[in-house]
């Protein structure tokens, strides 16, 4: 019996029209399913059910007006009465109920009150403590004029839930990672497209539970091991375990928290020994840092760099501070930092524990949490602290912070980050890269092997780590070993190779549901195939299949991967996440992608990067999503304006605008301040003998000296501010005196609003610098001189 606990509440039930089978509707008949339901819609036609599938049947009656589809629907699957297994299994209290049904059981059992959606319904925030969706849509929901929208009625409707209204889909497969168990009741696996529905992880598949009649159908046996277990007690056997089995106990130690990584010296049972010069080189080249080692290390210089400045100064704050913000470029060492800061802090008498996901009993682990004390709880993943550190932070009220950001994200996102983030808050640095960390990782590599010639210079001369990394990666053994790498991986592969790495470089996490729609294949049968190859480059853990370092991603992007590969894989992206915009995650990432200065990054040491990058985007203007984007009318008008089209950028922005009336509540202000610069730019280059538009650049410098205050907007602001000084310089001799008057007026308020900033603001954005320029022009203005 592979069932030995059971937790309605931490679990999700998934019912298929099996599980529906012997119940009755309104109309005195039996439920019907799949072909049952084609056949009943045929005869009620008289047409013959083996010319038709759903979809086709449901459209030849909207062209008979003696008979109305919905009733005969809404008679079909208006429940009248239900099997006592069937209503036992249901009453049981459920976090969630997913189901490909029609009918309104769920409904008649939980009450009215019970909240249900279908597979349009915008998902709420925050979400109910328990629900029901139906997938399919549901008869309680449909009406005599929608029916046919309300419910899917096609033979492909399971590719048409991950394909048309991935929504609640996505949210299943969460859900699946996040509870204890699940359980799916009625399916056959007779239609190989439900299989969508059910693909996982390892950890997903061995909490997933196949209930059956005794004995199941041979081709069930056949198909379900790779996604689950069958267990043939049928439905009334379950209704009867279901009222004997004790739900699942609390962790018994820190070792066994399931959403947190409990971290200290000597982390686990193996001996404390030194690491390899190969494990070395493969931190280096395939950033595969394993925590596990470096707490099990008897040297703390014998594997990574300690950081001591940083180190101290992070250990000091957190004295005083409820979190410690840790920010840094793309590659400069955050990760490997949060297990050195950890490591000390233990030692200082902190309790540390690395969080890893929304758990299926997050409650429990923080109520042991709670109860050790003296808690030092590290988010090494911004977007998963947005989503979660509220939720932990109640639980665990005396708990302390450490949250790692990179500095790009945290410059566009500073209000998210002081709302969200508990206070007091302070910051720390690790761009800079101190004399005595130089040393001592010059030690390291020289140990391990990894010298080139230069060697010493290129750390010498290096103020960041992920400077050091990148000439390590024209190390000739090293490089060698990736591209060798590469070119013995299949070509699935190497395009979820791709994928990954555009996904990591852009700092957002995925869950392998959606790395598995991107690549279209089944990633972890790719990876087995592989051997080692593949886990060499990704890391698979928790469910989640990613590139274990960005800086790699970045190399294998710029240096191995071909340009047209590298395109093709950010048009994916791109796609897919824009037409999913309403989850944050993929709003990101897809902003990234469109991004003319990150696709430029990408094509950094390619030939003829302007007209690849045309190609792209005439392409990716051609998806209606993308299309529909105002952020990639800005994108476009940026690359027009890069590669000198001044009309064509601006009539891309104006595109933008028109774009964004369309989206209730959409921000204007990455438009806005883009907007700025070209009008700015076309003064500039423009041989008129007036500056024309003048009036509408100076509505334009009013409305991004606005956004100064806003920290969230405040860098776009003072950047674009920046190109004020070389107007005045081009255009200066053409201005009469009443527009060198005006201007004066409205560039001293700019100048005003910089210098109100605050000191640490001031530094931290470089407007003091934009300020002294722009007030240089300003002069230039009073004085009537060049």
């Amino acid at each position: 019996m592979p069932i030995e606990t059971l937790d309605p509440k931490n679990s999700i039930l998934f019912l298929g029209s099996g599980f529906s089978a012997g119940a009755s509707n309104i109309a005195d008949e039996k439920l019907p399913a799949g072909e049952s339901l084609l056949n009943r819609l045929a005869e009620a036609l008289e047409e013959d059910p083996n010319e038709h599938d759903l979809k086709s049947i449901a459209d030849a009656f909207s062209h008979r007006f003696d008979m109305s589809l919905y009733e005969i629907l809404y008679n079909t699957f208006t429940v009248s009465s239900l099997l006592s297994y069937q209503r036992e299994i249901l009453s049981l209290p459920w976090a969630r109920i997913y189901t490909t049904n029609y009918d309104d059981m769920v409904s008649s059992v939980k009450g009215g009150t019970f909240p249900i959606f279908t597979f349009e319904d915008v998902k709420p925030r925050p979400l109910p403590q328990s629900f029901a969706v139906y997938l399919h849509g549901s008869i309680r929901k449909a009406t005599e004029e929608d029916a046919e929208k309300q419910l899917i009625l096609n033979s492909r409707s399971y590719d048409m839930i991950t394909r048309d209204h991935p929504t609640w889909f996505y949210e299943f497969q969460r859900d699946r990672r996040t509870f204890d168990a699940c359980y799916f009741m009625g399916f056959s696996l007779g239609d190989h497209h439900i299989t969508g529905l059910m693909t996982a992880g390892e950890t997903s598949a061995r909490r997933t539970y196949f209930i059956t009649r005794n004995p199941p159908k041979q081709q069930l046996v056949d198909r379900v091991p790779p996604y689950g277990k069958i267990v043939p007690i049928g439905f009334d056997g379950f209704s009867n375990i279901a009222k004997t089995l004790p739900s699942s106990p609390k962790p018994a130690n820190l070792q066994s928290l399931e959403s947190f990584k409990f971290l200290q010296r000597g982390i686990d049972a193996k001996p404390l020994v030194d690491p390899t010069p190969v494990e070395i080189i493969n931190l280096v080249t395939f950033g595969n840092f394993n925590p596990s080692r470096f707490f099990n290390t008897t040297r703390d210089d014998s594997y990574v760099s300690r950081r001591a400045k940083s180190l101290e100064s992070a250990l000091t704050l957190l004295q005083t501070n409820k979190t410690v913000l840790i920010h840094s470029r793309l590659g400069n060492g955050k990760t490997i930092f949060t297990s050195i800061l950890a490591r000390d802090a233990s030692e200082e008498g902190y309790k540390c524990y690395l969080w890893r996901r929304a758990g299926r009993r997050l409650a429990q682990d923080l109520e042991v949490i709670r109860a050790e004390r003296r808690a030092l709880i590290i988010f090494d993943d911004y977007d998963a602290a947005v989503d979660h550190i509220e939720r932990v932070s109640a639980g665990v009220p005396d708990a302390k912070f450490v949250v790692t950001v990179r500095s790009g994200q945290q410059d566009v996102r500073q209000h998210e980050v002081l709302s969200k983030l508990p206070e007091p808050m302070k910051r720390v640095n690790l761009d800079l890269f101190a004399d005595d960390d130089k040393k001592q990782l010059r030690k390291i590599l020289d140990h391990a092997g990894a010298r080139r010639e230069g060697f010493d210079d290129a750390i010498n001369n290096a103020r960041e780590v992920r400077e050091i990394v990148t000439q390590l990666y024209d190390h000739a053994q090293i490089r060698e070993k990736i591209r060798g790498s590469i070119e013995k991986a299949s070509s699935a592969l190497v395009q979820i190779l791709a994928l990954a790495s555009l996904i990591k470089w852009a700092g957002v996490e995925l869950d392998d549901s959606d790395l598995q729609e991107l690549a279209d294949c089944d990633i972890y049968a790719e990876l087995k195939k592989s051997g080692g190859l593949g886990t060499d480059f990704l890391t698979e853990a928790d469910d989640r299949v990613e590139m274990r370092s960005a800086l790699l991603s970045e190399y294998l992007l710029q240096r191995i991967l071909p340009p047209k590969q590298v395109l093709d894989a950010c048009y994916t992206i791109t796609t897919t996440s824009t037409r999913r915009r309403s989850d944050r995650v993929h709003r990101a990432l897809a902003g990234v992608l469109m991004k003319d200065a990150a696709l430029k990054r990408f094509l950094k040491y390619q030939a003829g990067v302007d007209q690849l990058l045309d190609k792209h985007y005439t392409r990716l203007s051609k998806d209606k999503a993308v299309n529909d984007e105002p952020l990639f009318w800005l994108q476009y008008a940026i690359f027009m304006k890069r590669t000198g089209e001044i009309s064509k950028a601006r009539m891309f922005l104006n595109t933008g605008y028109d774009r964004a009336r369309n989206i209730s509540g959409f921000k204007t202000f990455q438009l806005d301040t883009q907007a700025l610069s070209i009008y700015l730019l076309e003064a500039i280059v423009s041989t008129s003998p007036t500056v024309e538009g003048l009036e509408e650049l100076l509505a334009s410098v009013d409305l991004v000296t606005d956004m100064i205050a806003d920290q969230s907007h405040r860098q776009y602001a003072i950047d674009v501010i920046g190109e004020i000084p070389a107007f005045i310089e081009a255009r200066l001799p053409v201005l009469d005196n009443g527009e060198k008057v005006t201007l004066v007026f409205h560039l001293n308020r700019t100048s005003e609003t910089l210098k109100g900033l605050p000191v640490e603001d001031k530094a931290y954005s470089g407007s003091e610098l934009v300020r002294v320029k722009l007030d240089e022009a300003i002069a230039k203005l009073v004085e009537g001189k060049p």
